[in-house]
């Protein structure tokens, strides 16, 4: 669950996935708007935009919202909301806005489905194993260090109070990590904006998390690209048309390190302390909210490929697993994402 270290605020979660755009001989106009946020990327498309409306009239807006996501979530910001309540060692309740209160009880939502495959407490063994905001290790953790973090993490450990907005910690080093939710997240509050904009048609991205409203240039769904889980280079999976959707992926191939002949990935099992393994490659989830499939995709990775899709399927989860087999790569659809793959091209 944790992003290697950026300048930025955040980086990389899962697997970047890649964005398709329509082609055809006369395709309606799209504006783009790109750049640099939490450590990865931003890319928002809006197809027909209105007359006039150029990318530098809506790029300081679009950053501007992006960065009250950073200010409220980030644990490379030291003085973000999120890294100020992190600090505080009070086992009392500790007021906190809205917003991050909304972000958090996402997170114990998705960490009381799953059974603790998905905590946001997680960040003390983010950071021993290198992924965190603090400086990257040269050595792997021993047990010791292991069990020492996983003393300090548990998602029971953390109480709310939703009037007037709280938290309270079992244990004032309790150390919250929500960069599991924020790309997500960050579309999310994009595509609001835009809403209140009264656009009705674009795509965001914020890398892997993806916000897709009305049809592309073409006049048809948006067209998102799930990359195979290969770390040495970029190549298509499958297509997945989009429309009023939200996406996101994760996966152990972008975000990694190796040592001794051995890859440890960022996606951490609360449980065992360390690496998830190799089995699964990467998740796709689609559903309405960013945040929500952002939180789901990293869940399903940490629960592996077994467990992983029959939660999706007893959960009613549109989720689609990549699995290795030996030196082949399955694809397996949860029964709510079939309709997504009707009609969509298949893998290459």
């Amino acid at each position: 669950m944790g992003w290697h270290k950026s300048r930025l605020g955040f980086s990389l979660c899962g697997a970047v996935v890649l964005l398709l755009a329509a082609c055809t001989q006369q395709p309606d106009p799209v504006l783009e708007i790109n750049g640099p946020t939490m450590g990865t990327y931003y890319s928002v498309k809006i197809a027909r935009p209105a007359e006039g409306l150029t990318a530098e009239d809506l790029r300081p807006e679009i950053e501007a919202v992006l960065d009250a996501v950073v200010a409220e979530i980030s644990t490379y910001d030291e003085t973000s909301e999120l890294s100020r309540l992190n600090r505080n060692p009070s086992t009392d309740w500790i007021p906190v806005s809205q917003d991050l209160l909304e972000v958090i009880a996402e997170g114990q939502r998705i960490a009381k489905l799953t059974g603790g495959a998905f905590d946001i407490t997680i960040g003390p063994l983010v950071n021993l194993w290198g992924f965190g905001p603090e400086r990257p290790r040269d050595r792997l953790p021993t047990e010791a260090e292991i069990q020492a973090a996983k003393a300090r993490v548990g998602w029971k450990k953390l109480e709310l109070r939703t009037r007037p907005p709280a938290v309270r910690k079992a244990r004032g080093d309790l150390y919250i990590d929500l960069s599991a939710l924020g790309e997500g997240y960050g579309a999310d509050r994009v595509a609001a904006w835009l809403d209140a904009q009264g656009l009705t048609d674009y795509m965001v991205a914020v890398a892997g998390a993806i916000r897709a409203k009305g049809l592309n240039a073409k006049r048809e769904p948006w067209a998102i690209a799930i990359e195979q889980p290969m770390p040495d280079r970029r190549a298509v999976h499958r297509v997945i048309p989009i429309s009023d959707r939200a996406l996101s992926t994760s996966g152990d191939y972008r975000n990694f390190f190796e040592q001794g002949g051995k890859h440890y990935s960022h996606e951490i099992d609360p449980q065992t302390g360390a690496p998830v393994g190799r089995q699964l490659g990467s998740v796709t989830v689609v559903g309405e909210v960013g945040m929500v499939v952002d939180g789901l995709a990293t869940a399903l990775m940490v629960l592996g490929a077994e467990k992983g899709p029959a939660l999706a399927d007893a959960s009613g989860i549109a989720a689609y697993f990549i699995a290795r087999e030996g030196e082949a790569i399955r694809g397996i659809g949860s029964r709510d994402f079939q309709s997504f793959l009707e009609g969509a091209p298949g893998p290459e």
